[in-house]
C-alpha cells in the first residue's frame, strides 16, 4: 500500500473516531463539579447546551470545559455568576476570550466585556428552561453580606434536584432547599459556617458536593460540616480528594 493511501486510510479513521466521539458529547445529560482548586465551576451539559454556573479563579475552569462539550462547540449558551468573588468569577474574562457566551445571569456591576443586552441582574427569581430540565436563579436573602445574599441555583431534573449553593450561611440554607433536592453543592466550601445539624431538615439529599481546592488555608473543609454530612449519611464527594466530579443525569 502506497504512503498516500495508508494516510488516506488514518485520515478517514481518525475521522470515524472524532465523529463518534462527537456524537456521544451531542448526546450527553451531565453536571460536572470542576476541579478549580479553592473556588467553584459547575458545568451542566445537556447535549448542545451547556450553563456554567461561576467560573473559579482562573483560567483552569477551560480546561474542565474543554473535555467534556463536542470540541467543534464554542458557544457556552448560559452562565451564572453567584457573586462577585474572585473564587466564584475570576474565570469570567477567560471564558468570553475562548467562547461565545449567550447570556449572563448575575450580580451588579455588569462587566465591561459584556453588553448590556447580554448581562441580567439577578433582582428577582428568574427561571429558564431546555426540554424537561428546569433552572431556577434567586438570591439566597436580602443581607447585605455579599456571602449571604449570593445567588443559589436550583436544578430539576426527570430524575434528580440539584441546588447549588454558592458561599451562603446554613441559616439561608436551611431556610430556602428545596425539599425535593437530591444532590447538594454543600455551602461555601464546607466551611463550619455553611452547615448546621437543621440546615437540612427541609430535605436529605443522597449525595453532597464540595468544591474545594486542596490544602487550602481556611481549612475548609471543616470537621463539623463533614460530621453533619456523616450523620445523616450522606454521600460526600470532594474536588481536593478526587478531582473533577461528574453525576450522569440521564
Amino acid at each position: 500500500m502506497s504512503i498516500n493511501k495508508k494516510m488516506v486510510g488514518f485520515i478517514f479513521c481518525a475521522s470515524i473516531v472524532t465523529l463518534v466521539f462527537s456524537l456521544a458529547a451531542t448526546l450527553s445529560f451531565k453536571i460536572v463539579f470542576c476541579d478549580v482548586g479553592q473556588g467553584a465551576a459547575t458545568l451542566l451539559q445537556m447535549g448542545t447546551y451547556q450553563a456554567l454556573i461561576d467560573t473559579g479563579p482562573d483560567a483552569r475552569v477551560l480546561s474542565c470545559i474543554g473535555k467534556h462539550i463536542p470540541f467543534f462547540d464554542h458557544a457556552i449558551e448560559t452562565v451564572i455568576i453567584s457573586h462577585n468573588q474572585k473564587d466564584h468569577n475570576g474565570g469570567l474574562q477567560a471564558l468570553h476570550i475562548k467562547y461565545t457566551i449567550g447570556h449572563v445571569y448575575g450580580p451588579l456591576p455588569r462587566p465591561s466585556f459584556f453588553r448590556p443586552d447580554q448581562y441580567t441582574e439577578v433582582s428577582s427569581p428568574i427561571s429558564l428552561s431546555y426540554g424537561k430540565t428546569a433552572i431556577t436563579i434567586s438570591k439566597a436573602s436580602q443581607s447585605s453580606n455579599i456571602n449571604d445574599s449570593a445567588n443559589v441555583v436550583s436544578i430539576k431534573t426527570p430524575h434528580e434536584t440539584i441546588f447549588l449553593t454558592s458561599d451562603i450561611n446554613g441559616v439561608e440554607l436551611k431556610n430556602i432547599l428545596p425539599p425535593q433536592t437530591t444532590i447538594l453543592e454543600v455551602p461555601h466550601h464546607g466551611s463550619k459556617y455553611g452547615l448546621y445539624p437543621d440546615s437540612l431538615d427541609l430535605a436529605l439529599p443522597t449525595l453532597a458536593v464540595i468544591s474545594v481546592g486542596k490544602k487550602n488555608t481556611y481549612g475548609h473543609p471543616s470537621k463539623e460540616a463533614l460530621a453533619i454530612l456523616k450523620a445523616k449519611k450522606i454521600k460526600i464527594w470532594r474536588t481536593d480528594l478526587q478531582g473533577e466530579l461528574v453525576v450522569d443525569l440521564k
